[in-house]
């Protein structure tokens, strides 16, 4: 399994986040690591995703620090809603560069450590709200046999890994969504929307984060 080779920055907010050496990008946005994902994946897609629903299932492209699954767990443990989450990662962060991250002042339920040392494909309940799986495995291959409500795409940005945001690696989001189900990325790029478009997703462009404009949250009708 290869290790993802980073450097630590501080964001805006106050936040951890990492800078991936290997691919020239950071994990979060500098602005503000914790205000983008809960903007992004929490406001934009567990909150939506979650209406007049009792549980969902979530599929998280790229677990990176874990951020969007401790935001998730988080979100959780106040409302009357359970998630079985699993989360993708091909080149998972180091338990030391792990344990270096910093959420102290956002009352998260675990530490990014704590997801960094479970045991690989093994479902784990966190909670009784909250089952967490992590699996090694890169993105399109990734196989399941059950589909997902939700769809966190939190691959780095295409001019970083331009393979994760083609017509192939998109259509695999199709196919492992549910019938409503909901994609839901940071990116706004022209291109996969329209990509997303002619996949048959019902598409939005919504505000972006701070200091970014737009973002996309699509859903299969």
């Amino acid at each position: 399994m290869d290790r993802a080779l980073v450097r630590h920055e501080i964001t805006s907010d106050g936040s951890s986040t990492l800078f991936s050496e290997t691919f020239g990008v950071s994990y979060h946005s500098v602005h503000g690591a914790v205000q983008e994902s809960e903007h992004v994946f929490i406001d934009a897609g567990l909150k939506e995703a979650i209406k007049n629903k009792s549980s969902l299932r979530i599929l998280e492209v790229g677990l990176g620090t874990g951020l969007n699954a401790l935001l998730t767990w988080k979100y959780t443990t106040h409302n009357e809603f359970k998630v079985d989450y699993t989360a993708l990662e091909a080149f998972p962060i180091s338990l030391e560069d792990a344990m270096h991250l910093d959420y102290n002042a956002f009352s998260l339920p675990a530490k990014p450590d704590d997801l960094i040392r479970l045991s690989w494909e093994q479902p784990i309940a966190l909670s009784e709200r909250f089952t967490f799986t992590k699996v090694s495995a890169k993105w399109p291959d990734y196989d399941s046999l059950q589909g997902y409500d939700l769809i966190y795409y939190d691959a780095f940005a295409p001019n970083a890994q331009p393979e994760m945001w083609q017509t192939d690696a998109l259509s695999r989001s199709v196919e492992l969504l549910n019938t409503g189900g909901i994609w839901v990325s940071y990116c706004a790029k022209g291109d996969v929307r329209r990509t997303l478009e002619a996949l048959g997703l019902l598409v939005e462009r919504l505000p972006g984060p701070p200091f970014k404009r737009h973002m996309l949250r699509a859903r299969k009708a």
